[in-house]
């Protein structure tokens, strides 16, 4: 193995590039992605980079020097758009070889089955956020259509920014099926607490628009309008595997394109791993998932994965709380703490040994 050619310039991707070099691969490495940008931390889109108070350049994984310091090649702004044999043609019509080629390519926002007017966001990328931000201004007003992590954060975001916010959730309580009711019920009321105009069990229709074009409002199918400036459509991401059907030979897959959890450990062990198998040493032991989220004054850990918790112990109270989820057997499934950082670490070693 002389050359791996990487296609996703995202964690996994990155993390694939640097545990290959750190392990002693001397060969070529090559890293493409599709965003003019070097390899940076997503999860501040939807919190700190959506505020102001943090930069582009603020996002970066690692200083530019490093990636030259490591030989690392950062191809930019294309993407892999071809395989053929064990060649890989770009966007721009340049030509890669290769012996490993690694797909990395992540997830893309899932969007709505109707048409989408301007003014109507997702959120995925640095650009995403960056137009976004432009339209959050004080006594602006904004409806999230969907109340999970990135849904959830970006009203926390735009709350904080004098934002008038509209939450739709199509279950009973936010996270319901993840977190279960007790949790969801206290996110909801400390969403309403903080000013969020949160409908449950809402589901929108269609899009009224002005005759520039422009969103005005969300109709929902109870024939409800919901009036407003801007919308973040919020439904989840769905994983991008078209080389995958364009690949043959030696063609490897990591992170969400893998079918991984979306989040940021899950995709890092995942490039990690791949790493490793491509040079024929055993990966770390595999850890218990790990997620975490800041909205609305909390910073919320998540351990493992509680959705098929039969038993909820929840220990505390709103502004700071511990919820152990529990399998029909009895054992540890998962542990969520909300503003309790000194029991993440209990949680993790509990689970590592009952797993």
């Amino acid at each position: 193995m002389r050359k791996v050619v990487i296609a996703g310039a995202g964690l996994a991707g990155s993390r694939c590039a640097e545990t290959l070099r750190a392990n002693g691969f001397a060969g070529r490495i090559v890293l493409v992605g599709d965003e003019d940008v070097p390899p940076y931390e997503r999860p501040a889109l939807s919190k700190e980079f959506l505020a102001g108070s943090r930069r582009t350049e603020e996002l970066a994984l690692r200083p530019r020097s490093f990636w030259e310091e490591q030989g690392i090649e950062l191809v930019l702004g294309r993407r892999v758009v071809a395989l053929r044999g064990d060649t890989a043609r770009l966007s721009d019509g340049r030509e890669l070889r290769w012996d490993r080629f690694v797909v990395a390519t992540g997830a893309r926002a899932r969007h709505l089955a109707f048409g989408r007017p301007a003014g109507v966001h997702v959120l995925r990328s640095v650009d995403d956020a960056a137009a976004l931000r432009a339209r959050l201004h004080p006594g602006a007003r904004l409806v999230v259509i969907g109340g999970g992590f990135v849904g959830a954060e970006v009203a926390s975001t735009a709350r904080g920014l004098g934002v008038e916010v509209t939450l739709l959730e199509l279950e009973a309580a936010p996270f319901l099926r993840l977190l279960g009711r007790d949790v969801g019920e206290a996110l909801a009321h400390r969403y309403r607490e903080h000013g969020v105009r949160l409908h449950t069990g809402a589901r929108a229709a269609g899009f009224s628009s002005d005759t520039s074009g422009r969103v005005t409002a969300v109709r929902l199918e109870n024939g409800t309008e919901l009036s407003c400036d801007v919308v973040l459509v919020a439904v989840g991401v769905e994983p991008v595997r078209e080389l995958l059907e364009l690949g043959r030979g030696e063609v490897h897959v990591c992170g969400d394109a893998a079918g991984g959890a979306g989040h940021w450990t899950s995709a890092a062990r995942s490039g990690s791993a791949l790493a490793c198998r491509l040079l024929g040493i055993e990966p770390p032991a595999p850890q218990p998932s790990y997620f975490w989220s800041d909205q609305f004054g909390l910073r919320l850990q998540l351990v493992g994965d509680p959705r098929e918790a039969a038993r909820v112990e929840l220990d505390g109270k709103e502004d700071t709380f511990v919820a152990q989820y529990y399998g029909v057997d009895g054992h540890l499934l998962a542990g969520l703490a909300a503003n309790r950082p000194g029991d993440v670490g209990p949680l993790r070693r509990r689970l590592a040994l009952a797993a």
